[in-house]
């Protein structure tokens, strides 16, 4: 059964404008930078355990920002591009409509406590994608723009959710690239350690193509690609600095493992937004791989932005 189109704007409301969150009472006597430190390590945000390194970074950082009357800072690494099997590839989609919505809910919590508030910059590298996956400058572009307007359009309850080029630490995107390409030679040179399976399958995927992927070329994407996560600028801005850094992965060290939207993990630049039954007459947004997928059906959405997001003038929705 295909769900009504008033079903669908309910949902949709819920997500492009959020109620304000009340703060969570601070107990008598408690420690303050204890209260928000829990508040930004509580479920059903965080999807998987806190090492004792990471909570200790976080709490540190939290000190600070109370200490100083400033924000609380996060970082978010991501791949700047949205994956190319993906059906609206390379404009965004309702994926990052949910995650933008999830990472805003997320923070307004923390705001609500913090009068300074909280920021959330998103960190990516500009001009890299042709040699790691061999998608254009001119889709990542578009992608970026696309985000740009998304992340205006999410930030508000004290949350301020931005873009930030790491090539720019380098002086630019040839610069960012040639120190890339240095590291990669190395790592190519010195074959160690090998390149873990699972990056290697992740490269191999992310490799236009539809015939048997080239695992040479997905070893040459995946070394760039360990290259370029490597790079101590990329690492001082996401970790090492007043950030604390969120992750979408399990078991990356010193940061905390977030979902993407309520229902999900998947990182929202490699999958697609959709809304789904809840069980219980309503809609609940998912991210998820779309390609190939046969059981959803468009929706007219009438989000605000549609008339420049082309992808979200209308919203796939599963159906029985």
């Amino acid at each position: 059964m295909i769900p009504s189109a008033a079903a669908v704007r309910t949902a949709i409301d819920a997500l492009t404008a959020p109620a304000p969150i009340a703060p969570a009472p601070l107990s008598a006597g408690a420690d303050p930078v204890d209260h928000l430190l829990t508040l930004a390590t509580a479920r059903p945000w965080r999807r998987s355990g806190v090492d004792a390194d990471t909570r200790a970074d976080a709490r540190r950082k939290i000190a600070a920002a109370l200490s100083a009357g400033d924000p609380i800072e996060f970082s978010v690494p991501f791949g700047g591009s949205k994956g190319f099997r993906q059906p609206g590839c390379p404009r965004a989609d309702w994926a990052e409509v949910f995650w933008l919505a999830y990472l805003r809910a997320y923070g307004a919590r923390l705001a609500a406590a913090h009068a300074p508030g909280v920021v959330v910059s998103l960190s990516y590298f500009s001009g890299m994608l042709d040699f790691i996956n061999g998608l254009t400058p001119a889709d990542q572009g578009r992608y970026i723009a696309d985000l740009a307007l998304l992340c205006a359009a999410a930030s508000g309850d004290g949350v301020g959710i931005r873009l930030v080029d790491l090539s720019e630490a380098y002086g630019g995107a040839e610069a960012a690239r040639a120190e890339i390409e240095s590291r990669y030679l190395a790592l190519r040179a010195a074959e160690s350690p090998p390149v873990a399976e699972g990056s290697l399958r992740s490269a191999a995927r992310n490799l236009p193509g539809e015939a048997a992927p080239d695992m040479a070329a997905a070893r040459a994407a995946a070394l760039r690609c360990a290259a370029m996560e490597g790079l101590e600028k990329r690492r001082a801005f996401n970790k090492f600095s007043s950030r604390i850094q969120i992750t979408h992965i399990r078991g990356t060290s010193l940061a905390l493992h977030l979902g993407t939207c309520q229902t999900s993990i998947m990182q929202p630049w490699v999958g697609t937004g959709i809304l789904e039954p809840d069980g219980a007459g309503g809609l609940r947004p998912r991210i998820l791989n779309a390609a190939g997928r046969t059981d959803l059906v468009a929706v007219a959405a009438g989000h605000p932005l549609a008339d420049r997001l082309p992808a979200l003038g209308m919203i796939p929705v599963a159906h029985g």
